[in-house]
């Protein structure tokens, strides 16, 4: 995929963001919270927010590649337009790659339940 497709699939603005927290729904695991909210776009996006509570660069990177990676791998199950906001809690960072996926699985299925 090039750059420009896979930009399009994200959420980028602070606005973006403010919209999905104002007007979407939370759902959460004891390290992600998930807003969720509908949008305009004919596809599903994701916002990801990790801040430096969680760990160093490092950790913050690997825990966005893994969000990233989850959320490109399960991309067809999800609802088309609607908008995703990731936000991980302290301790996520320590989880390995398997706990965290196995959260953000609960996270999503939570919220594609209740919709």
């Amino acid at each position: 995929m090039n750059k420009d497709y896979q930009g399009f699939r994200r959420l980028r603005k602070s606005w973006e963001y403010q919209r999905v927290k104002q007007v979407g729904c939370k759902y959460s695991t004891p390290h992600f919270v998930l807003l969720v909210a509908d949008n305009v776009v004919d596809t599903s996006r994701l916002g990801v927010t990790v801040s430096r509570r969680v760990g160093n660069a490092v950790e913050r990177n690997r825990l966005k590649r893994l969000i990233r990676e989850h959320f490109r791998l399960n991309r067809v199950s999800l609802t088309q337009n609607t908008d995703y906001s990731v936000i991980a809690k302290r301790g996520a960072a320590q989880l390995s790659s398997s706990e965290i996926y196995s959260q953000l699985k609960k996270v999503f299925l939570k919220s594609a339940i209740k919709k």
